[in-house]
C-alpha cells in the first residue's frame, strides 16, 4: 500500500503543458490561475536531484500571470501548488498559455506545442490508472494503520496491484514507442520506474538517442543504461560483502552453488514486511532443494532491523551496512524502490528480477522440476 501512495504522489507532481513559436526569442509562460492561496508562484526546473529555481512572479488580481526568460535546451519545468503541480516542456522559443485551478492543478487547460500536447496525452493515460489505484487504496483502507492483512487479503492486494501496474506499463510503453523524436519518452521512463524492464529502456535508447543526443535527458538516459547493463539479466551479480546482525562479514558469493534470491528490504518498509510470509513459505518449500535467500537491509537502526528479522521469522542470511539509502548496494544494483529482488543461478548470474509471491514460486517450480 505504501508503494501505491508513493506512485500516486509522484504522478500528482507530473501534470503538464507547453507551446512553441519559431520566430520568438525567449520563452513566455502565461495564463490564469483560480483558487490559489499563494499570490507568488515559482517556475522551477524538474531535475533528478529536486527542483531548481528559474523565476518567480506575482499572480495579478484577475488571476493572470506571466514568466519570461531563456533556456539553452528543452527542459521540464514545474509550477507548484500545495495540491499538486503543472509541469511544462520549456523551450527557449515557446509561448505556453495555461488555465489552472490550484485545487486541481492536474486538470489544467493548455494551448501548446506538439511536445506539450504529447505530454498531456501521456499523462491522461497515466492518470486513468492512478485513479484506479486510488480506488484500490480506498477499498483496502482498513489495513492502512499498521495492521497486517490476512495472507489471503495480502495475495488479493498483490494480485490486483500487479495487474494494474502491468496493464499501465504496457499501455504507457506502447505509447512511448509510437512517438517520433520526442523528449517525452524520457519523461515517461522516469515515472515508469521501477516497473520498467531493462529491455524497454534499451528500446527507448536505441530509438531516440541518435535523434536527441544533444538533449541532456537523452544523455542521462544513455549513461544510466551503461550502468544498468552491469546488473541486467544474464550478467554476473556484483558481489555484496557486508556484516550480518552479529557483526560477522558475509559475502553473496559464498552462496554459489545454490539458486539465490537477493532480497533488498527494510524493517520500516511496509510492502517488504507484507511480503515476509510469502518469503518464509517459499524458503521452507525449496531450502532443501538448493535454494537460499540473501537479504540486504536498507535499515539504519540495528535494533529495528534485528527485531523485524525475529518478528517475521526470517531464518536465512541477513546483511546490512545500516546506511539506509546511502548504502553501497543502492548504487551497485541501481535500486529505485524496495522491496526489490534479484534471482541468481548457481553460478551467480542474474536470471530474473522483482519476482515475489506466486511469480517467485512459479519460477522456482520451473527451476526445480
Amino acid at each position: 500500500m505504501k508503494k501505491i501512495l508513493y506512485i500516486i504522489s509522484i504522478i500528482v507532481l507530473f501534470a503538464s503543458c507547453g507551446n512553441k513559436e519559431k520566430n520568438q526569442q525567449g520563452f513566455v509562460v502565461n495564463g490564469k490561475i483560480i483558487n490559489s492561496v499563494d499570490k507568488t508562484i515559482y517556475l522551477q526546473e524538474l531535475t533528478t536531484k529536486g527542483l531548481k529555481f528559474i523565476d518567480s512572479t506575482t499572480i495579478k488580481p484577475d488571476g493572470s500571470f506571466e514568466f519570461k526568460g531563456n533556456v539553452s535546451d528543452k527542459l521540464f519545468a514545474t509550477i507548484s501548488f500545495p495540491k499538486g503541480a503543472a509541469v511544462i516542456v520549456l523551450d527557449t522559443n515557446s509561448t505556453i498559455s495555461l488555465s489552472i485551478d490550484a485545487d486541481t492543478p492536474e486538470q489544467y487547460g493548455v494551448t501548446g506545442s506538439p511536445d506539450s500536447e504529447t505530454l498531456r496525452k501521456l499523462l491522461q493515460i497515466n492518470n486513468k490508472y492512478m485513479q484506479i489505484m486510488r480506488n484500490m487504496e480506498t477499498k483496502y483502507a482498513q489495513y492502512g494503520n499498521g495492521d497486517v492483512p490476512p495472507i489471503a487479503i495480502q495475495n488479493q492486494i498483490r494480485n490486483e496491484y500487479d495487474s494494474i501496474v502491468n496493464i499501465r506499463k504496457i499501455e504507457l510503453q506502447n505509447f512511448v514507442m509510437s512517438l517520433d523524436k520526442s523528449i517525452i519518452s524520457y519523461f515517461a521512463t522516469n515515472f515508469l520506474m521501477p516497473e520498467s524492464d531493462f529491455e524497454f529502456l534499451e528500446k527507448v535508447d536505441q530509438k531516440f538517442y541518435a535523434q536527441l543526443s544533444s538533449s541532456k535527458y537523452a544523455q542521462e538516459h544513455h549513461a544510466k543504461l551503461t550502468e544498468l547493463r552491469k546488473t541486467a539479466v544474464g550478467q554476473s551479480a556484483p558481489d555484496i560483502v557486508l556484516s550480518d546482525p552479529f557483526g560477522k562479514t558475509v559475502s553473496l558469493s559464498s552462496l554459489r552453488g545454490k539458486y539465490v534470491l537477493v532480497d533488498f528490504w527494510a524493517s520500516w518498509c511496509k510492502p517488504c514486511r507484507e511480503e515476509s510470509p510469502n518469503l518464509v513459505k517459499t524458503y521452507n518449500k525449496y531450502k532443501t532443494r538448493g535454494f537460499d535467500i540473501f537479504s540486504v537491509s536498507l535499515d539504519d537502526n540495528r535494533e529495528a532491523w534485528q527485531k523485524a528479522i525475529n518478528d517475521d521469522k526470517l531464518l536465512w542470511t541477513h546483511v546490512s551496512d545500516l546506511m539506509k539509502w546511502n548504502s553501497s548496494v543502492v548504487n551497485l544494483y541501481k535500486i529505485e524502490a524496495i522491496p526489490f529482488t534479484v534471482l541468481l543461478d548457481k553460478e551467480g548470474k542474474i536470471i530474473a528480477k522483482n519476482l515475489r509471491g506466486e511469480k517467485l514460486d512459479d519460477k522456482l517450480s520451473e527451476l526445480f522440476k
